[in-house]
């Protein structure tokens, strides 16, 4: 997600799941799941093919450990 964030300029993704799984090599619902999680802890805001990062410091954090 944060090299996303990178490519595209924004915090603001439109992706899905699913696209997301593939670039990773998983399961859509391995993902769905993490997205899920992450949204839970205020990490991010998931719409239908959007997601937006609204705290990149603490995944970056996530990222490292």
């Amino acid at each position: 997600l944060l090299e996303e964030t990178s490519i595209e300029g924004t915090n603001e993704l439109k992706i899905t799941h699913e696209t997301i799984a593939n670039h990773l090599g998983s399961h859509r619902e391995v993902i769905t799941r993490m997205l899920r999680y992450f949204q839970g802890e205020g990490l991010i805001k998931l719409s239908r093919g959007k997601i937006t990062i609204l705290d990149p410091k603490r995944l970056e954090t996530l990222q490292r450990s």
